[in-house]
């Protein structure tokens, strides 16, 4: 309920900011059949979420499509809005002849450039790679660790997403592959009319899957998701560790569910014996867990947020919205993620997978 609460808000309000944006710039804008079409995109943002079981996959996802673009769109359209007012103000103070509509034709194309733009890179993730050499580790030994977070099944990634996610992994040839929270999207009925999960069964990863929950993990029954990602072979760690010859990996709740660091601290008393990688999905407690003796944490959540200009403002919120960073000891590791949330659209840095190459030394 508060996912579509939270659409038909952010609807109204683009539909109401765009549609002025259209009507006072062009002459179409103020045309019946435009206000109908309009009007059938700017509901299907709602509907499209409230499609009946068993509707058919070409129509779930043409609607979630549409609704993604729509909604990009309107996003960069309130930019443009807000360029007109003030162009309009400029002209009615100073009398400064202004070419409105040439200038909103050009705000315009824009935007469909932006848009279209968007929409591929969100569809092409990169690889990023990070190498980390630790003294905590006999020299020598080697792992290949694929870092995973924001992979977003949902409407639109569906089965062939996962599949070519499986496929790009396992051609790494990793040790593990760890999965830092938002597997899922918003409901679970979607993977399962697509089968979406099955296919990350086949990651070949010689030392296990393991996933940490991330805020939409928790969206629809999470126990039941937490029962089917473990049938296809992720092990899920919600506030829980597990030995790896000399790794642990812990594994703790969002900070959606659990703001304070008590079990990221009770399940440190033994990370002075191994080397200690925390997931984490949201990049807020890197001080606590450095604090704590972990050696590795790694977190997504921030998209770096998917649309520019939203970085500068995830790069307020956290401390490490991006990037490698060290905290004391600690290496720090935030991934923009592999998918997208809402529009199919990024602007910001390209989606990505990151395979980290830790190695020993002692």
């Amino acid at each position: 309920m508060r996912v579509y609460m939270f659409m038909l808000t952010v609807t109204g309000i683009l539909s109401i900011l765009c549609y002025t944006f259209f009507r006072q710039n062009f002459s179409f804008g103020k045309t019946w059949s435009f206000f109908f079409v309009y009007l059938a995109l700017a509901l299907n943002t709602i509907f499209c979420r409230a499609l009946p079981d068993g509707t058919p996959l070409f129509i779930t996802k043409l609607t979630a499509w549409l609704s993604g673009l729509w909604i990009a769109t309107g996003y960069y359209l309130i930019f443009a809005s807000i360029i007109m007012a003030l162009l309009w103000l400029c002209k009615k103070i100073f009398g400064i002849a202004i070419p409105m509509k040439t200038i909103a034709t050009g705000l315009t194309v824009c935007i469909a450039f932006l848009v279209v733009w968007g929409s591929y890179r969100a569809m092409h993730p990169v690889l990023r790679t990070e190498k980390i050499v630790t003294e905590k580790l006999p020299a020598g030994e080697k792992h290949r660790i694929v870092l995973l977070t924001d992979i977003h099944l949902g409407q639109i990634n569906g089965r062939s997403y996962s599949e070519e996610l499986v496929s790009k992994v396992n051609a790494l040839n990793p040790d593990l592959v760890l999965i830092s929270g938002n597997l899922l999207d918003e409901r679970i009925r979607y993977v399962v009319s697509q089968d979406s999960l099955s296919p990350l069964k086949s990651f070949n990863a010689k030392q296990g899957v393991y996933l940490a929950y991330g805020n939409h993990d928790y969206l629809d029954q999470p126990e039941l998701w937490q029962k089917m990602v473990e049938e296809n072979n992720i092990h899920v760690l919600r506030d829980k560790d597990v030995k790896i010859g000399n790794l642990k990996i812990t594994g703790i709740s969002d900070f959606s569910r659990n703001r304070n660091t008590l079990s990221l601290e009770s399940l440190a008393q033994e990370n002075k014996s191994y080397y200690s990688i925390i997931l984490d999905h949201q990049p807020r407690k890197m001080d606590a867990a450095s604090n704590a003796g972990y050696d590795l944490y790694l977190a997504g959540h921030t998209h770096t947020g998917q649309l520019w200009p939203n970085r500068m403002i995830t790069q307020k919120m956290y401390k490490l919205d991006y990037g490698r960073k060290d905290f004391g000891k600690m290496t720090a590791i935030t991934s923009n993620g592999y998918g997208f949330w809402g529009p199919p659209v990024r602007t910001e840095a390209m989606p990505e997978y990151i395979l980290i190459e830790l190695e020993g030394k002692r």
